[in-house]
């Protein structure tokens, strides 16, 4: 499961560096791409950053077929507070944000890798998922876990990442 989670944060961080290299975070004094798995990260970088995308992972389902495949639930969370201090262009930026993740979205898939050694290595299957479905109103405990500002507005949304388990030699 965790190289599906690897091979879908690593595809999108990809795609995002390419489409908007200036969409970067610092985290540890190491600029990146500004894409981050929640669960990842040590905690002392648990407080989001506006300007950046943060995945969750959630429930995992599985579909019996000739061969199972999994789904798993991937929550999205992303804020500005705006370019000016005023923060009058806050929603034009959080509308820049919902077409950048749209277009990392495509296409939706990738091949699974497995990220653990380098180079990765192709797990010869692949990963796909759903398009996001945003949404501007959290749950109300997402909203708390998110250190919410009021200058800040904020884009919650969901897909589902679906993957086989890579067959295995016995």
């Amino acid at each position: 499961m965790q190289a599906a989670k690897d091979s879908f944060y690593m595809a999108l961080r990809e795609r995002l560096a390419a489409l908007n290299p200036g969409r970067v975070i610092v985290v540890d004094g190491v600029e990146r791409p500004a894409i981050v798995v929640r669960e990842n990260m040590e905690p002392q970088f648990g407080v989001a950053q506006s300007n950046a995308y943060y995945l969750d992972w959630g429930a995992v389902q599985i579909a019996e077929s000739t061969r199972p495949i999994l789904g798993l639930e991937c929550h999205m969370w992303y804020a500005t507070e705006g370019s000016t201090g005023s923060g009058v262009d806050r929603g034009r930026l959080l509308g820049q944000m919902d077409e950048e993740l749209m277009r990392i979205c495509v296409p939706p898939h990738t091949q699974m890798r497995d990220y653990r050694q380098s180079p990765s290595v192709d797990l010869g299957c692949g990963v796909f998922w759903t398009l996001p479905a945003l949404k501007s109103s959290p749950v109300k405990e997402a909203k708390q876990e998110q250190n919410s500002s009021e200058g800040r507005i904020e884009r919650f949304g969901t897909l589902r990442v679906y993957f086989f388990l890579p067959e295995v030699d016995v």
